[in-house]
């Protein structure tokens, strides 16, 4: 395979192929942008190429502007995937099915029907959030599940992370506008706005996009990463059912644990939320709790046969807040990444807001609370 030689003066450079960092290059290209995207291995081989694809909003309660936002997400991805799958023929494995969340115990039951009021008052109108006693998925949730009912909204959706990341990237491929170096690092953001990469290449961008999940952390700051964000570890599972599922079936979320009937015929199981961990990409004894929690969730999964195992780290900035927006000080370089378990629902205006900066325009209704400048965080350029 050829490899193309990266401009050295790309309109905008985005750094990391995941989620945030194709959306990114999508909207950069739409926008007339030529575009260099930066990929230190493969195309969505991180944290992106998981299994799970759960897209679930906040609870309705204490409303505030980053709910909001993951609302506006939820509501306008459907439209946005639309036009990926018209534009390349591929599916995205989308479909907005719902979710239910059994009640455990009274106190959960009385907090539910605050997030009942909440979704009335905040959430527009064609969906919503109810109580259910009697179980509205027999064969699908395990009815022992529920001895208070059994909690239940109709904006959850789920997407096929691999389909979508592929669909993206099929996009991104016959668009000219836009150059993909894979299994190239970035080694330091260099003074004057250039991108040092690992042969030694010095690019420098007009503007340029750190969307590398978890790697984006070091970049901005070397010396002590963690004071901006660190690692989050999941795994998960996909399982073949012993008989077919309806792949409408809805999400299914108990006590941490995610099961997702995917339009493949497949059934995603996870995930956990390791902050301490020695191998990333490992899975452990951790994995085979979720599949017996799943299990027990869930009589679908009964001779259930485990197609593939998965483990990956997904990024969670300080203060759980996505981070989005310029550096102080360095108004060319945006910071867009930190999403940990919401990055799929937003990632598309994540990038419209990364975009819009690098452009010289602002996202209306992005958080005060996502802005870099709010958090402390600056970039330690090298020389």
């Amino acid at each position: 395979m050829i490899v193309s030689p990266a401009p050295a003066n790309p309109d905008i450079a985005v750094i990391g192929g995941g989620i945030v960092g194709l959306w990114c290059a999508r909207e950069a290209a739409r926008r007339g942008a030529h575009v260099l995207l930066i990929e230190k291995r493969t195309i969505a081989s991180g944290a992106s190429g998981g299994m799970l694809g759960a897209l679930m909003p906040h609870q309705p309660t204490g409303w505030n502007a980053k709910k909001r936002f993951q609302l506006d997400g939820l509501l306008s991805l459907p439209e946005r995937v639309a036009l990926l799958e018209a534009d390349t023929g591929l599916s995205c494995g989308y479909a907005q099915t719902g979710r239910l969340m059994p009640i455990g115990h009274p106190e959960k039951r009385r907090q539910s029907a605050q997030w009942v009021e909440g979704a009335k008052t905040h959430w527009p109108d064609g969906i919503g959030w109810t109580i259910e006693d009697a179980n509205p998925a027999t064969g699908w949730l395990a009815g022992h599940s529920l001895p208070h009912g059994v909690n239940r909204d109709t904006v959850s959706a789920r997407i096929d992370p691999r389909r979508l990341t592929a669909a993206l990237r099929a996009a991104l491929d016959t668009d000219s506008r836009i150059t993909i170096r894979e299994n190239t690092s970035v080694m330091r953001l260099g003074a004057n706005g250039t991108l040092v990469l690992d042969d030694g290449t010095e690019i420098t961008p007009g503007a340029t996009i750190v969307a590398a999940g978890t790697g984006a952390f070091a970049l901005i700051e070397p010396e002590d990463p963690k004071r901006i964000g660190r690692g989050v570890k999941g795994q998960g599972a996909l399982l073949e059912p012993a008989t077919a599922v309806d792949p409408m079936s809805p999400i299914l979320y108990d006590k941490g644990v995610y099961v997702i009937a995917h339009d493949s015929g497949l059934i995603a199981v996870g995930s956990t939320s390791e902050n301490a961990f020695d191998a990333p990409d490992t899975n452990d004894e951790k994995l085979d709790g979720i599949l017996a929690q799943a299990a027990a969730l869930c009589p679908a999964l009964e001779g259930a046969t485990v197609v593939e195992r998965w483990a990956g780290v997904r990024p969670r900035a300080e203060g759980r807040e996505p981070l989005v927006g310029p550096l102080p000080g360095a108004t060319d370089t945006i910071l867009a990444t930190g999403g940990f378990k919401i990055s799929f629902a937003i990632a598309h205006l994540m990038a419209d807001a990364a975009v819009g900066f690098a452009s010289g325009d602002q996202l209306e209704g992005l958080p005060d609370a996502f802005a870099p400048d709010r958090r402390g965080v600056t970039l330690r350029r090298s020389p």
